[in-house]
């Protein structure tokens, strides 16, 4: 019998959608214990936060050069299996390191395969019409949140039924198995050449795309260095296990996921500057709040309140860097956002385990807070200024795909 062409289309949509599963499984099954596990075999609460650090240094430095040179060669397949091969190589390296080179090392590539995301993103979205972009997108981050999800609520139970290394050969597992359903999948797309790069540089020094990518890097802050990074130790010292430091992830995912599909949903009315201002209070309050608190359970509640914040100003900021970007450009700057952004998913565990061995975990997250709160507002604020029309030449049309003050957003995972 011969397969229809659209059936072929379904069976390899859904191959493709479990490879984006178990990279981000993968990247996650040994996430909520992993600071407790570095500090074990570390002691320091600075080399900690280093370690955790180099997940977000290499995804900040490769996913923009990575992207233009996918465009340029369109080789997509090829290095989306590499992408799998070094998310698997680090777990496995994480999982046996015993000395601090061989944890920077193994955490260093996990990052580096996140580079793969900005091109992952487009093949899912080439799945689906144009018109259905967003729709795309919403459904690769429903993939996502799900996989992460899953994999933070296992790892407790992991770790107890075979110690730490269980969750890393578990990562190990799924990154490999992922590289395999990407194997059949005609992925490739046609080399584009040499990038311009004036245009480039152009777009990138735009307000409108700088901004909001900057603003998206303070929220990676908080959570790679506080949610994900230190409030996991200070449960450790409250006395949380293994399987409450993973469900302890899996309430911020949780929420994460309401707030973004609250942030995205057509019937909300509020403008996206309102929404933005109302997730760093929540994060300034969640953070204060930690600071002071001395109970498990109200430490759930302000994951919880990080997961909201984060939930609604992803995609918020998302939405902002494309909106006034052409549509043969907003490729370019959404690899600058995810660059940008990548760079607070390694200044976060590294400036806060420098802060507290400094001063102390509680004063980090109470001075953290205070910065949170006003680079939040200010950062809001600067966005809500209107800005004096672009002189237009009599004749000119607006370019496709300009969206001049929408707030449709795709929603890509961190």
């Amino acid at each position: 019998m011969v397969c229809r062409p659209d059936m072929a289309k379904k069976s390899q949509l859904l191959l493709f959608a479990t490879a984006v599963f178990l990279l981000w499984f993968a990247q996650y099954v040994f996430f909520p214990t992993l600071p407790e596990y570095l500090h074990g075999k570390l002691n320091s609460l600075a080399l900690v936060g280093a370690v955790l650090s180099m997940y977000g240094l290499w995804q900040a430095a490769v996913r923009l050069p990575l992207g233009i040179l996918i465009d340029a060669v369109g080789r997509q397949k090829l290095f989306l299996i590499g992408g799998f091969i070094l998310c698997a190589a680090g777990a496995a390296i994480l999982g046996a390191g015993n000395s601090a080179f061989g944890l920077y090392l193994g955490r260093s590539l996990t990052g580096l395969s996140m580079g793969i995301w900005v091109p992952l993103v487009v093949v899912f979205s080439g799945f689906f019409p144009p018109e259905q972009s967003v729709r795309a997108s919403a459904i690769v981050t429903l993939i996502t949140a799900v996989a992460r999800m899953a994999a933070t609520a296992l790892n407790g139970y992991l770790n107890r039924w075979g110690g730490y290394g269980l969750a890393f050969f578990a990562g190990v597992a799924a990154a490999s198995l992922g590289a395999i359903f990407i194997l059949p999948i005609p992925v490739d797309g046609r080399p584009a050449g040499a990038p311009k790069l004036r245009p480039l540089l152009r777009l990138f020094l735009r307000r409108s795309v700088l901004l909001p990518s900057a603003l998206a890097a303070i929220n990676q802050y908080v959570i790679f260095g506080i949610s994900l990074g230190f409030m996991p130790v200070m449960a450790t010292e409250l006395g949380a296990g293994d399987v409450a430091l993973g469900y302890l992830a899996t309430v911020n995912l949780f929420f994460f996921l309401l707030g973004n599909l609250t942030a995205t949903s057509p019937s909300s009315r509020l403008k996206p500057e309102t929404m933005l201002l109302a997730s760093y209070l929540l994060f300034a309050a969640a953070i204060a709040a930690a600071a002071l608190i001395r109970s498990i359970p109200v430490l759930f509640l302000t994951q919880g309140a990080i997961g909201i914040g984060q939930g609604v100003g992803y995609p918020v900021l998302m939405g902002m860097t494309i909106r006034e970007v052409p549509a043969r450009q907003r490729t370019g700057a959404m690899g600058l956002h995810q660059s940008v952004y990548a760079a607070g998913i390694f200044l976060g565990p590294w400036a806060s385990g420098l802060l507290a061995q400094s001063i102390g975990m509680r004063p980090m997250f109470g001075l953290t807070a205070a910065v949170v709160l006003i680079l939040g507002i200010s950062g809001t604020v600067l966005l809500s200024r209107p800005r004096a029309p672009a002189a237009r030449r009599p004749g000119k049309r607006q370019e496709p795909g300009t969206i001049p003050g929408g707030r449709g957003a795709p929603s890509e995972s961190r």
